[in-house]
């Protein structure tokens, strides 16, 4: 079935090219563009009411992530996303999250240890009413504080680069009986190291943390038919 893109909205067009190329990456992440299907561009562009161009420059960093590919007299498809390439991602997840939690210890401040405490409580308060949308925010927030406090700027670019599939990975993890008090245990555990400064221990329960919500996912993702 092919998919039709909307409109993108006159707000939008201050980010063009990311616009374009975050909706392509949902696209196919979310099995919209499946594997085999062609990217017109003209009529990519036609559909969200816009120029070539942005596009275009979507469509390359797209290739770039191994989403889609050229292939000689067809022209641009999806590659598709396979397990393989979700564990792949997982584990280079769990790595730059250890690292840059170890990182963070160092050199975290008073202020954003609190903002930490406050935004574990309204997480866990958040998986209580069931409000899984409203959790996967806040626990952005929460990694992005750890992340800035890091001052590791080059760090914190390969986790960017990441984030949509981290968001959409952590959406399903989340739905796993336990997880949600899983996730209260481990985030007080990831505060504690970084209020003692422990980049040690810090670097541990991180890694565990990524590890469990990694586990989480392909249980979810299995039983739901996402890999």
């Amino acid at each position: 079935m092919v998919h039709h893109f909307s409109p993108i909205k006159f707000d939008d067009k201050g980010h063009i090219r990311d616009s374009v190329f975050s909706i392509l990456r949902n696209a196919i992440l979310d099995k919209k563009l499946e594997p085999g299907q062609r990217l017109v561009e003209r009529n990519i562009a036609e559909q969200m009411g816009i120029s070539r161009t942005p596009v275009r420059e979507a469509i390359n960093k797209l290739v770039l992530e191994r989403l889609v590919t050229h292939i000689p007299r067809k022209g641009v498809v999806v590659s598709g996303f396979t397990k393989a390439d979700i564990v792949e991602i997982l584990v280079i997840r769990t790595s730059l999250e250890a690292l840059i939690c170890s990182i963070a210890a160092k050199k975290i401040k008073p202020r954003e240890l609190k903002r930490l405490e406050a935004l574990a409580k309204q997480i866990s308060d958040e998986h209580g009413k069931g409000n899984f949308r409203k959790s996967n925010q806040l626990n952005d927030k929460f990694h992005e504080i750890i992340y800035t406090a890091a001052e590791s700027p080059r760090v914190y670019d390969f986790l960017n680069t990441l984030h949509e599939y981290i968001t959409k990975f952590t959406q399903v993890a989340y739905s796993k009986p336990g997880r949600p008090e899983e996730v209260w245990v481990e985030h007080n555990a990831i505060i504690e190291a970084l209020r003692r400064h422990d980049s040690s221990e810090a670097e541990v329960v991180a890694k565990r943390h990524a590890e469990n919500s990694s586990k989480a996912y392909l249980e979810m993702a299995y039983w739901e038919g996402k890999v």
